[in-house]
């Protein structure tokens, strides 16, 4: 009988053990991920989607521009447009 008392309290002690260790660990692992999300700045890991525009001395922002407005584009295809429809009409 007494031997059966020590095999099982030496168990139980075992089975605490393992127990309390495999917490400690689980609590030291949830931590570190805690750790990481928290210290994870995304505005500093992310880099810039568009620079900022040059400025002038007065620190008004110089935007670049293209080399022909918009309307004079569209208004030069609109002219190649009916030049090509008037060349295919004629073609008939």
């Amino acid at each position: 009988m007494d031997l059966l008392d020590s095999l099982g309290e030496t168990l139980g002690g075992l089975t605490d053990s393992v127990l309390s260790g495999g917490e400690k660990l689980v609590d030291s692992w949830f931590d570190h991920e805690a750790d990481k999300v928290a210290s994870a700045a995304p505005e500093e890991n992310r880099t810039a989607t568009h620079k900022e525009p040059a400025q002038q001395p007065t620190g008004q922002p110089i935007y670049p521009m293209s080399a022909m407005p918009t309307s004079m584009m569209m208004f030069g295809g609109f002219a190649v447009l009916m030049l090509f429809m008037f060349l295919m009409l004629r073609g008939k």
